[in-house]
């Protein structure tokens, strides 16, 4: 990846939730607060490992679910039986829809700008693939980073999700690329959805992996956006 980066890659797509942006504060330290209203003691660990099981079965849709509130009521019951607290699920929920409606909001991950100002000062043309809602041009524009990618495409204006190979080839195309003759890269955080979905669609898997998730993942894998640049100069 030393040479390959500067000389034969010809585009580079990201994911966004989580390899871009990261909820503030975190969706597990949410979920603690709301815990702790009512008495509840939880670990960051024991939370996390939750998300990750609801996750892995039942993940927000923006192209199938059509009741957003009675998606998250069922999922954060779904948390509760993964952590063994579904007793208080019924006066726990009220505490999650506040926490998770007031005090969410999106921040860019450390590095980003950095990360993103060295591949368009190279010359590579940069999109964003993403299983979100239309807003998502949006919400790169209030994180002022749009002006980095001549292609951003959300799952809900594809009407088709990661891991389908669709979804990134529409962003190829918008690139006027091809994976025949292109060495495309995509940059993303989840085994399934980004590194089996870009390889289904002919592009280059990079897992960005910072909580060492995936530690047998057979692609290239780091610790962070800015350590993948560096390894890549």
């Amino acid at each position: 990846m030393r040479q390959t980066l500067a000389k034969t890659i010809q585009a580079v797509l990201f994911d966004f939730g989580e390899t871009l942006a990261s909820l503030k504060p975190a969706k597990e330290e949410l979920f603690i607060s709301a815990a702790r209203s009512i008495g509840l003691e939880l670990t960051f660990s024991a939370v996390q490992r939750a998300y990750q099981i609801v996750d892995f079965h039942n993940k927000y849709s923006s192209v199938h679910v059509k009741n957003r509130a009675d998606f998250y009521r069922d999922y954060n019951e779904q948390l509760c039986w993964a952590l063994g607290i579904r007793g208080h699920f019924e006066q726990l929920e009220p505490a999650l829809a506040t926490a998770f409606s007031e005090n969410k909001s999106w921040q860019l991950v450390d590095g980003v700008p950095e990360v993103l100002a060295a591949l368009k000062q190279r010359g590579i043309p940069l999109a964003i693939v993403a299983n979100w809602d239309r807003d998502l041009p949006a919400l790169a524009q209030r994180l002022g980073i749009s002006h980095f990618f001549s292609a951003i495409v959300s799952s809900q204006e594809a009407g088709v999700e990661k891991p389908d190979p669709t979804i990134f080839t529409r962003a190829i195309q918008e690139l006027s690329l091809s994976t025949e003759r292109d060495t495309i890269l995509y940059v993303g955080n989840e085994y399934k959805a980004d590194v089996y979905g870009s390889r289904a669609a002919g592009l280059v898997p990079i897992l960005i992996d910072r909580y060492d998730l995936y530690p047998h993942a057979d692609c290239l894998r780091f610790p962070s956006l800015l350590q993948w640049l560096e390894t890549a100069k």
